[in-house]
C-alpha cells in the first residue's frame, strides 16, 4: 500500500516538473522572439540611419557645389554689366564727339563752299560707323547679360528644389519617427530598452525560480524512488527470510515426530 501511494506521488511530481518544463520552454521561446524584433527594429533603425546620413553627405556637397555656381555666375553678369557700363558711356561721348563734327560739318558747309559740307559728312558717316558698333556691341552683351540671368535663376530653381526636396525628406524622416515605423527618438528607445530590460530580468528571475523548482522537485522524485527501492529490497530480503524459515520449520517438526514414533515402538 505504501509503495502504492509513493507510486502516485512521484507521478504527479513528474507531471508539475513537466508542466514547469512547458512554461520555462514557452518563456523561453517568448524572450527569443522578442530578442529577435528587437534586433531586426534596431538593424532597420541603423539602415535607415546610414541612408539618411548618405544622403545628407550628398546634399551637402550639391548645396556646396551650387553655391560656389552661384557666385561664379554672379561674379561673371557683373563683370558683363561692368563691361557693358563703360562701353555704353564710351559709346556716349562718341556721339557727343559726332554731334560736334555735325555742327561743325553744317557751319562750313553755309560758309565755305561744296567741298567743306562734304568733308563734314564723311566725318558724321564715320562717327555713326563707331555708334553703329558701339550698340551692337552693347546689344550683344545685353543678350549674353540675359542667358547668364537665365542659367543663374535656373541654377537658384535647381537650389530651391533641392531644398525642398531635403525638407520633403526630413519632414517624412520626423513624421516616420513619430509614427514608430522603425525609427525612434532617442528618448523613446532608451526608454523601451529599459523596458524591455527589466522584462527580460523577470522573465529570467521566474525562470530561475521554476528552474529552482524544478530541481527541488526532480530531487524529491529521486529521494523518493531511493526510498521506494529501499522498500522493495527490504521486503525481498524479508520474503526470502521467510522462504528459508520454512524448511528449517519442517525440518524440526519431522525430527521431533520421528522420536515419537521410537518411543511408540519401544512400548
Amino acid at each position: 500500500m505504501g509503495g502504492f501511494l509513493s507510486k502516485k506521488k512521484g507521478n504527479l511530481s513528474e507531471k508539475n516538473a513537466g508542466g514547469l518544463r512547458e512554461k520555462v520552454r514557452s518563456i523561453q521561446e517568448e524572450m527569443s522572439e522578442m530578442v529577435c524584433e528587437r534586433k531586426k527594429e534596431s538593424a532597420a533603425y541603423e539602415r535607415d540611419m546610414m541612408v539618411f546620413a548618405f544622403k545628407e553627405a550628398e546634399w551637402k556637397q550639391e548645396k556646396k557645389k551650387m553655391r560656389e555656381e552661384v557666385k561664379m555666375l554672379r561674379k561673371v553678369v557683373e563683370e558683363k554689366e561692368e563691361r557693358i557700363r563703360g562701353m555704353v558711356d564710351s559709346g556716349g561721348g562718341v556721339m557727343v564727339v559726332g554731334g560736334g563734327n555735325n555742327n561743325k560739318s553744317s557751319v562750313g558747309g553755309g560758309s565755305g563752299g561744296d567741298g567743306r559740307g562734304v568733308g563734314g559728312g564723311g566725318g558724321g558717316g564715320e562717327n555713326n560707323g563707331k555708334e553703329w558698333e558701339v550698340l551692337l556691341g552693347s546689344v550683344f552683351l545685353a543678350e549674353q547679360m540675359k542667358e547668364e540671368r537665365a542659367r543663374r535663376d535656373e541654377t537658384v530653381e535647381k537650389w530651391k528644389q533641392l531644398y525642398l526636396a531635403i525638407k520633403v525628406e526630413l519632414d517624412d524622416l520626423i513624421q516616420r519617427t513619430h509614427s514608430g515605423n522603425g525609427l525612434y527618438w532617442k528618448a523613446e528607445e532608451e526608454d523601451s530598452v529599459e523596458e524591455l530590460k527589466r522584462e527580460l530580468k523577470a522573465k529570467e528571475e521566474m525562470i530561475a525560480s521554476l528552474k529552482s523548482k524544478i530541481a527541488s522537485m526532480e530531487h524529491d522524485h529521486f529521494k523518493k524512488e531511493r526510498e521506494i527501492d529501499i522498500i522493495r529490497q527490504s521486503l525481498r530480503i524479508m520474503s526470502c527470510k521467510k522462504t528459508l524459515q520454512a524448511p528449517k520449520n519442517v525440518s524440526r517438526d519431522s525430527q521431533l515426530v520421528k522420536p515419537k514414533k521410537k518411543q511408540a515402538r519401544k512400548l
